[in-house]
């Protein structure tokens, strides 16, 4: 088959989420598109809340790539289908709900692309284009004769200094303050000048999509990616899982930064240890780092240990004052729901993160359902405790998962609970009156966001409510051999595309185990 024209199309969730007011093109596709464009086809990319897909150009194409988390993953699956009906266009699917959950993708999309595919995409399209044999093509997989084949995995890239070219992306310009304001958007241009983690906290997906590990982008690559950022606007957020590895490199980037006089606001990704380093900070708010979002995750030693943070509780208080000293906004990220996690628990944390005057506060339930690489393809919620209502309640604001110390309701409740506490009108004015006013003006956009994002979880409380019943005693406490019981007779609310993987992959089919062993597997097991 002949392929020439090419279109690229990023999907967003079904629902509000705390970015759906934001133009931010992901930073996957887009480059994608670069690459296949600077290999000589003709490219147009679709980031779905900047235009939607038009389907004219969709049926000209001679392929068709699409991008998605898993909240977006219908989306994605209905347009497929309809392509592959009306049309007759292959279709490849990558990123992170392809890398993981293939099998559930290719029941839609011709092929999945798993992992970072800057090299896997030209390879496949060639293949196709020449009418070769996909499976020699690593990092891929693909339907044999009605089984789901996978590939050989291929190394992540040594160099990634494609700059994506943000002409390719329909629709998408400068957005000036007014036309922002009329329409209630804001910009926010991403960029990369890393990949991976050097560490393995245990609910984290990035050492399965970055499995070839932590490496630094060429120094003049992100300046120029920056200076040609710049034409977009000011505001920017570096996508790196962490900024702030390899000091002496990320030290020569920020005097560059500096040097360049680019006059950004940047967002960046950044662990506690940062403050062991005064000479980076300094250097860091020189070069416009003015918010860091830290993973603190929990308030409680035993769970930081058990996600494998390498950071302790005392260590996070000591991180926060120091890097509010240097006037860094910092925005907190938690996981909560494990099986350590009590009410009281996770009121302590709403209150840690008040008083610690945090400019913003994430609480995200646990999404265990991830089967990771590094453990087996295992998950670190047990299937038989997941919740799964779709793909578009996997946004990181539904419970999906049986607490043991808590019901789904209870959890979801808080949660609901939380936001409103955080983002309330008290907390914008005590921003104000310590001088934090872009804090407030978060912490108002947020106030703003949640109204809108609160009605789904609200409504999904119900839905909780009928499954949970008769599965909790009268202090909240998980029966799990009736959550068994009940799972063998109906596991229709069970997430198990997980499960498939595991067949695929030929590994011994997952059963259900005796109750007394099961723990969310990221938390200690309970005496």
């Amino acid at each position: 088959m002949a392929i020439k024209r090419i279109t690229c199309i990023h999907f967003d969730g079904e629902f509000p989420d705390f970015c759906y007011r934001l133009v931010m093109p992901d930073y996957g596709l887009p480059v994608i598109g670069t690459i296949l464009s600077q290999a000589g086809y003709d490219v147009r990319v679709y980031v779905e809340h900047v235009q939607p897909p038009d389907w004219a150009r969709v049926a000209e194409s001679d392929l068709v790539c699409f991008s998605c988390l898993n909240a977006g993953a219908d989306k994605v699956y209905r347009l497929a289908r309809e392509i592959k009906s009306r049309l007759g266009i292959p279709t490849v699917i990558g990123g992170t709900h392809a890398t993981y959950f293939p099998e559930s993708s290719l029941e839609h999309c011709d092929y999945a692309v798993l992992g970072e595919g800057d090299e896997t995409i030209v390879e496949l399209v060639r293949t196709l284009d020449a009418g070769g044999d996909v499976s020699k093509v690593a990092g891929i997989a693909y339907m044999d004769n009605g089984h789901v084949r996978r590939t050989p995995p291929r190394p992540g890239p040594k160099q990634f200094d494609t700059i994506p070219d943000y002409e390719l992306i329909a629709g998408f310009g400068r957005l000036g303050f007014w036309q922002g304001l009329k329409r209630r958007h804001a910009q926010i241009l991403t960029i990369q000048s890393s990949r991976g983690c050097p560490y393995h906290c245990t609910f984290c997906i990035v050492n399965t999509m970055f499995p070839t590990g932590y490496r630094k982008r060429d120094i003049e690559a992100v300046i120029a990616d920056l200076r040609d950022k710049r034409r977009y606007g000011r505001h920017v957020l570096f996508v790196d899982n962490e900024f702030s590895m390899m000091r002496a490199n990320t030290k020569a980037l920020l005097r560059r930064m500096i040097e360049e006089r680019l006059d950004l606001d940047i967002v960046v990704f950044a662990r506690i240890e940062i403050v062991r380093d005064d000479e980076l900070l300094t250097l860091m708010r020189q070069a416009g780092v003015n918010y860091l979002y830290q993973g603190y995750e929990s308030v409680q030693p035993e769970t930081l240990s058990a996600y494998d943070k390498r950071q302790t509780f005392d260590q996070i208080v000591a991180a926060i004052h120091k890097l509010q000293d240097y006037g860094f906004g910092l925005l907190g990220s938690f996981v909560v729901g494990a099986d350590s996690d009590t009410v009281e628990t996770l009121e302590r944390t709403v209150q840690f993160a008040l008083e610690h005057e945090l400019a913003n506060a994430y609480l995200w339930p646990i999404w265990g359902h991830f089967p990771e690489q590094q453990t087996g393809f295992t998950t670190i919620t047990p299937w038989w405790r997941s919740i799964f209502r779709g793909w578009a309640y996997c946004d990181g604001h539904y419970v999906t998962h049986f607490p043991r110390r808590m019901r789904p309701s209870t959890l979801q409740r808080i949660l609901i609970d939380a936001y409103r506490t955080i983002y309330s009108p008290r907390q914008v004015l005590r921003a104000l009156r310590r001088g934090r006013f872009t804090d407030a003006r978060w912490k108002l956009a947020h106030r703003y966001l949640w109204a809108d994002i609160e009605p789904g979880p609200r409504e999904y409380v119900s839905f909780l409510e009928e499954i949970e019943d008769g599965l909790y005693d009268e202090a909240e406490q998980l029966q799990e051999d009736r959550l068994v019981e009940r799972v063998r007779r109906d596991p229709r609310w069970t997430f198990q595309a997980g499960n498939r993987a595991v067949r695929t992959l030929g590994i011994s089919p997952l059963e259900l185990p005796t109750p007394v062993t099961n723990n969310i597997t990221c938390v200690p097991s309970q005496p």
